[in-house]
């Protein structure tokens, strides 16, 4: 049996996009929960130009408290209007988008699996940062294309239907 277990780094580059021309002035950060939200930084004084602007399709980091939070704070920004992020951010892209599916990859990064292999890899400071190379070391899998469209279009089917049943039994509380 062929394995497609491979390397992410294998799938993924960096990005650096600074907001040089200040684009936006709406600053995001990451939960635990693999979401952007927005920022609670006082950003008052702070040169803007120098934080990271980031666009559809660009998935975003932050490599500093994996220690702490047993998970790193990834998310896949899907918005169409650019935002920024901060600079120690780490922001990435996929290779070849017809090799790997960005919503398979992020629901890949939702994994406890995942957030495992980070915190097996963070370093010795306070908060238990992860380097960009132990990123890219860690291995996933690989599927074909369209088997990682299956699982992506079951997920969302799945995640949409318990949507509706807890809109369902809001709706029945009240």
């Amino acid at each position: 049996m062929k394995s497609n277990y491979d390397i992410l780094g294998n799938h993924i580059r960096l990005v650096d996009i600074r907001n040089k021309e200040l684009v936006t002035e709406r600053l995001l950060g990451i939960n635990i929960d693999k979401y952007f939200m927005p920022s609670v930084a006082n950003i008052i004084g702070t040169d803007l130009s120098k934080y990271k602007l980031i666009s559809k399709g660009i998935f975003a980091c932050n490599p500093m408290h994996v220690g702490r939070d047993d998970r790193l704070p990834v998310a896949l920004y899907e918005e169409e209007s650019p935002a920024i992020v901060s600079p120690a951010y780490l922001m990435f892209e996929i290779i070849d988008k017809d090799v790997l599916n960005e919503d398979f990859l992020m629901l890949w990064f939702r994994r406890a699996e995942f957030d495992r292999a980070c915190w097996l890899r963070t370093d010795g400071s306070v908060r238990g940062g992860i380097t960009w190379d132990d990123i890219c070391r860690i291995e996933l899998s690989v599927p074909d294309y369209e088997e990682q469209r299956r699982i992506v279009n079951s997920y969302k089917a799945i995640s949409d239907r318990i949507a509706l049943k807890r809109q369902i039994n809001d709706n029945l509380v009240a």
